[in-house]
C-alpha cells in the first residue's frame, strides 16, 4: 500500500474530486486552505486570485494508486495540449502500513 500526498490550487478542488470519484477513491482525508511556497510561488489565504493549496491524503493499492496517477498525468497532459496553463497540482507517493 502507498500513501499519496495530493497538492493543488484549491481552484481545482472540484476537479480533483471529480478524478478521484472516477477512480473510485471513496475514503481521503483533505486539508483544504494549506499555506506555503514553491515553484509557482507563495500560495496564502483567500483573496480575489484563488491562490491557496489544499492538500489529499489517500492510501492506495498499487493498481488503484497507479489509476490516480495515469488520470492526474491525462488531465495535465489534456492541458497543455488544449493550450491551458498546466494545472497546479503535484503527486507525492511513500509505502504505507496500516498499523491499527
Amino acid at each position: 500500500m502507498d500513501m499519496l500526498m495530493i497538492v493543488f490550487r484549491t481552484s481545482l478542488k472540484d476537479r480533483v474530486h471529480e478524478l478521484l470519484r472516477v477512480c473510485d477513491v471513496k475514503a481521503y482525508t483533505e486539508f483544504p486552505e494549506i499555506v506555503g511556497t514553491g515553484q509557482s510561488g507563495a500560495s496564502q489565504g483567500p483573496s480575489f486570485y484563488a491562490g491557496g493549496n489544499s492538500v489529499i491524503y489517500v492510501s492506495l493499492e498499487p493498481i488503484q494508486r497507479d489509476k490516480v496517477a495515469d488520470a492526474v498525468k491525462a488531465w495535465c497532459a489534456e492541458a497543455q495540449h488544449s493550450g491551458w496553463i498546466k494545472p497546479a497540482i503535484r503527486i507525492f507517493a511513500w509505502p504505507c502500513t496500516q498499523l491499527i
